[in-house]
């Protein structure tokens, strides 16, 4: 339902097409809610006066706002609008827990899979190859 052909080349191939499958997968996310130059994620703390609810499971919609987690002692980056749907997320960590603030569009990469866990490891991952593919191209226009 959500495949696309974006190698132009009359099929959508979610097989053997990177193109068809990065496109589909972008369509997927579009047709759910994402907005591009949005925030998906931010490192979260909390001030010393703190007074609000650590999750003690993660839930997946954002039930709050950023203004109402910032207003509680959660800090962050303030990457999105005051009123901008927000969630507090936390997960086990190595040493302590790791605690985040996830946005819409965080949201709409768990729609795939109703996991936080998940959709973090997606989008880290992503952060990952963005930050490869930028380097590789940053080496070849330097030959």
């Amino acid at each position: 339902a959500y495949a696309v052909d974006s190698d132009g080349d009359g099929r959508r191939d979610l097989f053997a097409s990177w193109h068809d499958i990065i496109g589909s997968v972008a369509n997927y996310f579009v047709r759910h809610g994402w907005k591009s130059k949005q925030p998906v994620v931010s490192d979260a703390s909390f001030t010393a006066d703190f007074h609000g609810d650590i999750p003690k499971k993660n839930s997946l919609k954002p039930d709050s706002t950023v203004a109402v987690l910032a207003h509680s002692g959660v800090t962050f980056d303030d990457v999105a609008a005051p009123d901008a749907a927000a969630r507090l997320i936390a997960f086990a960590g190595k040493d302590a827990p790791e605690y985040y603030v996830g946005f819409k569009n965080f949201y709409v990469i768990t729609r795939y899979n109703r996991s936080a866990m998940c959709a973090m490891a997606v989008w880290q991952l992503g952060n990952e190859v963005a930050t490869a593919r930028k380097m590789a191209n940053e080496k070849v226009a330097s030959k």
